[in-house]
């Protein structure tokens, strides 16, 4: 059951059966097998574009392709041998050209010298310069011009895009996240750029080499990327694009180590809404079983707890754990905000989430993005240590 606090319930949600992990089909006849067959080609082959063989491949159910698109594209996988990884492979030894880039994004040569080179004297769309940069980012074509729009000049410096509003539990985590992900920076040799999503709209001085974004809509993620073409990676949510590194809470994990503290069959959850909705989502799917309360509302949770003391609850914020102590009777299991140093409250078992050990894992993950190492996981889940 799924209610929030201060707001309407929201619909439920109803997870899609994954599509079966796609690693190595073996060919039919009428095709020619190879080594080292790309996305690209599979693309071309199929009539699609390289990003929607993507998203077949990863099982993407978020986004909408059709049924028999699907089974075309995983057909001629199996038709032409297609490995994943090959275009990796294949990447070690082909030098990625201007021709390549311009036949890739569907331009000439010509526009695709102007845009790396910063030409303003010739008329080209926003929308095609942007293809472009994207590609060349995708493809790891980086002459000099090129990896100075890209990445901007190598200063040892990292952007940290947090959002400007929200709930108080929000705000808390927001800063505990921050100060976290600083020290993880300072540590791996980094400075420092605080942005706000108001920051995108506006030039800035000095680019950032990479980007740490935390808990963004869905809109203010499209925004960073069709902006900034520097590695972004992700923090407490998801950035619903396989080409982005994610770093969040493993839901799932936490509300079954929660179980196994307090014994109890059921929980009532309660956590901060998400600003971002895929996470929001990923939340909901791990307590479809269970009680959850998005709060948004202190006052009103408060009077929950008062009105529900027999529950057993699992407070997925520090700050709602202390404000509801005072009247919950039951053992209960409680994940800390801050999630360093997780101090249990006297009724309260502690299950101890690591937030330094989420930050180092992204800055991490951010320095195999500046590096191009393209075979690095793009996803961690942060689990209990139990």
């Amino acid at each position: 059951m799924e209610k929030i606090v201060g707001k309407n319930l929201f619909n439920r949600f109803i997870q899609s059966n994954p599509v079966d992990n796609f690693i190595n089909f073996g060919y039919n006849q009428g095709m020619e097998k190879r080594e080292n067959v790309t996305i690209s080609e599979v693309a071309k082959a199929a009539g699609v574009s390289s990003a929607t063989v993507s998203y077949v491949l990863s099982g993407r159910t978020d986004v909408k392709v059709a049924d028999a698109t699907r089974e075309k594209v995983l057909s001629i996988c199996r038709e032409l041998g297609y490995k994943k990884g090959a275009g990796r492979e294949r990447s070690t030894k082909h030098t990625v050209t201007i021709d390549d880039i311009a036949r890739e994004a569907g331009v000439s040569t010509a526009t695709v010298s102007y845009i790396v080179n910063g030409r303003t004297d010739v008329k080209i769309s926003e929308e095609t310069r942007r293809k472009v940069l994207q590609i060349c980012n995708l493809r790891q074509y980086t002459p000099s011009s090129v990896a100075r729009q890209l990445a901007g000049k190598k200063n040892d410096l990292i952007g940290i895009l947090a959002p400007l509003s929200g709930s108080p539990a929000q705000a808390v985590r927001t800063c505990a996240l921050l100060r976290e992900l600083q020290k993880a920076l300072l540590h791996a040799g980094y400075g420092t750029l605080l942005l706000t999503p108001d920051d995108l709209a506006s030039p800035r001085r000095e680019t950032p080499e990479g980007i740490l974004c935390i808990d963004l809509t869905e809109a203010e993620f499209y925004t960073l990327k069709e902006s900034c073409f520097v590695p972004i990676v992700a923090v407490d949510m998801i950035a619903g694009d396989p080409l982005f590194f994610n770093a969040y809470l493993d839901h799932a994990a936490i509300l079954t180590a929660a179980k196994r503290l307090t014994g109890a069959e059921s929980l009532t959850c309660v956590a901060r809404p998400y600003r971002n909705a895929p996470c929001l989502d990923d939340l909901k799917a791990a307590a479809a079983g269970d009680k959850l309360l998005l709060a948004e509302s202190l006052p009103l949770l408060m009077e929950y707890a008062a009105e529900h003391p027999e529950e057993s609850y699992l407070f997925f914020e520090p700050l709602f754990a202390d404000v509801c102590a005072p009247s919950v009777k039951s053992k209960s299991a409680v994940l800390t905000g801050n999630f360093d140093g997780c101090k249990g409250r006297a009724n309260m078992t502690p299950l101890p989430v690591s937030c330094s050990e989420m930050a180092e894992r992204a800055v991490r993950m951010l320095q195999s993005a500046i590096r191009r190492e393209e075979d690095v996981p793009h996803t961690f889940r942060l689990a209990p240590k139990m």
